[in-house]
């Protein structure tokens, strides 16, 4: 239902009238679009809409007091932190009430027992400069410094420093969340004192309810406090260099460098993640796909095309890298030994060190994710998997496969087969498919390639990270678990059993395919006739 003037005033009272407001151009700067992460897809333009209505609360007190308005008068809403999740962090149903957080940017720097605790509005470049200040370091994933850290660490957070770091949902200490008809749940040592330090807590284990290997995309209510593990770091500064777009963090060397290894094969890469993990060195090991390089030579979308369109499925074929991160974070002494054990380990592998720029333009502060649309103009990580180092070098091979059958619209890449790394030392695997298209084409054949690859996995029994709202919830759910829609499903009817949370998710992906003509077609499984609209 759409907001009357009488609950308006009411919601007015909570946060002050400069910050709240159903002006039809405030609304509408809100869009999805036109740029941005899986911008310019079909889902975009059949699920998502534009807000009724925007506010911006300023502590846990105002969200409670908003959500509880919206449960008791019907109102479905949606967190919203910086949207750069693209469509998916956007409203999905008329008249909704979009409650953005930027305005609950508390920061907290607790440098002896190394954590920060912040709110959903603070992003990671200036928790990740006061760390550094401060001898220490968090992990900026894939979403770039500008995402909210928040957002990052509750719906992915994967980087290459996740080799030495860990995984993300380990790093969730105290955390407080507004669920969603408003009642407040604190979790780990939260539920007990106002100290934040400890992410498990007395009792069960309640983080589950933020996220699997990916998050709900808000579903599930808002978080408005969180404490995040913090790792010590090496003392040196990283300075920033260069001229916006091509802006980089000058690595001082005796403390900090990349090398590149051209390697014989894939086996000799995987042997070599192994080892270096084995070995317990490096702040990050990976294999990057052949375009990478590409992008960061251009200068701009022109370069980049002329530079790709000199490979050809040989050359992509041939091509083997590991790329590896040194820190010497206790000394310089630290650094020379680790690079000594890399060059044992890499020596008998064939491994060949190449010229690296003494600079880190991706995963230390800034990221270059903001740029990844460069090349076409729209981008998304079709999948990404956790699990073993040998599944995480089979999954590219096989996405590379089935996207021949839709290239175009989607990106020419010589077969590449997207990229792997190790993580947590090398005791798992992860690999990323990311694909590219043009906006100004028809994209069906997108949508159609990301569906097209969660049955790929299920034919092939691949687990993939991408469950739960990221894809059809009654295709992936019964062959995973098996079944575990079911308990997703009675998780969100117990603690928002209104669907006001970010309606319809879970099931938006469901929800898509049945509206979508394009989609319908390729719907081969059982699902209700009564899904939320």
């Amino acid at each position: 239902m759409a907001i009357s003037k009488e609950i308006y005033s009411v919601m007015e009272a909570v946060v002050g009238s400069e910050n709240i407001s159903d002006d039809p151009v405030i609304c509408e700067s809100y869009r999805s679009g036109p740029g941005g992460y899986e911008n310019g897809l079909g889902y975009e333009r059949v699920m998502t809409t534009i807000p009724g209505c925007v506010i911006m609360p300023k502590n846990t007190e105002e969200v409670q007091k908003i959500v509880k308005v919206c449960y008791r008068n019907d109102i479905p809403y949606v967190p919203y932190s910086t949207g750069f999740y693209g469509p998916r962090s956007h409203p999905h149903v008329e008249d909704a009430l979009l409650i953005d957080l930027k305005r609950m940017n508390d920061f907290v720097l607790d440098e002896k027992h190394f954590y920060v605790e912040v709110g959903p509005g603070m992003v990671y470049s200036p928790i990740q400069e006061e760390c550094m200040n401060h001898g220490a370091y968090v992990v900026i994933g894939g979403g770039g410094a500008q995402a909210s850290a928040i957002a990052n660490l509750i719906g992915d957070g994967w980087s290459p420093l996740s080799h030495r770091i860990g995984l993300p949902h380990r790093r969730i200490l105290g955390t407080e969340m507004v669920m969603p008809d408003g009642e407040i749940v604190r979790m780990g040592s939260l539920a007990t004192s106002e100290d934040p330090f400890w992410g498990e807590g007395p009792g069960p284990d309640l983080r589950g309810l933020l996220r699997g290997y990916t998050g709900l995309r808000g579903c599930l209510g808002i978080v408005t406090r969180m404490a995040i593990k913090t790792l010590p770091f090496q003392p040196e500064r990283l300075e920033p260099t260069g001229i916006s777009p091509n802006t980089a963090l000058a690595l001082p060397e005796k403390r900090i460098k990349w090398i590149n290894f051209t390697v014989p094969s894939k086996e000799a890469q995987v042997t070599a993640m192994r080892e270096i993990g084995h070995a317990e060195i490096g702040g990050a090991v990976t294999k990057v796909p052949l375009f990478w390089r590409a992008i960061a030579k251009a200068e701009c979308k022109e370069e980049f095309w002329d530079l790709w369109g000199k490979e050809t499925e040989e050359s992509i074929a041939n091509f083997f890298i590991v790329r590896v991160l040194l820190i010497g974070f206790t000394s310089e002494e630290q650094m020379e030994y680790d690079e000594k054990v890399l060059m044992d380990i890499m020596e008998p592998l064939g491994g060949i060190a190449r010229r690296t720029k003494p600079s880190d333009e991706s995963w230390i502060k800034n990221a270059d994710s903001a740029g990844m649309w460069l090349m076409c103009g729209g981008y998304v990580s079709v999948d990404y998997v956790i699990e073993t180092l040998t599944q995480s070098v089979e999954h590219g091979p096989s996405y590379a496969e089935v996207k021949k059958k839709y290239t175009p619209p989607l990106m020419p890449d010589y077969g590449d087969p997207g990229w792997f790394q190790s993580f947590e030392m090398g005791h798992q695997g992860y690999s990323e498919f990311l694909v590219y298209w043009d906006p100004d084409d028809n994209t069906d054949g997108v949508d159609q390639f990301y569906l097209d690859t969660s049955k790929m996995n299920i034919r092939n029994r691949t687990y993939t990270s991408l469950l739960g709202p990221h894809q059809p919830l009654y295709l992936t759910g019964p062959k995973y678990g098996p079944n575990y829609h079911e308990f997703l499903l009675k998780v969100k009817d117990e603690f928002d059993p209104k669907w006001m949370s970010h309606p319809p998710v879970p099931l938006a992906h469901d929800v898509f395919v049945e509206r979508a003509p394009w989609m319908q077609s390729m719907k081969d499984w059982e699902s209700p006739e009564d899904l939320p609209e």
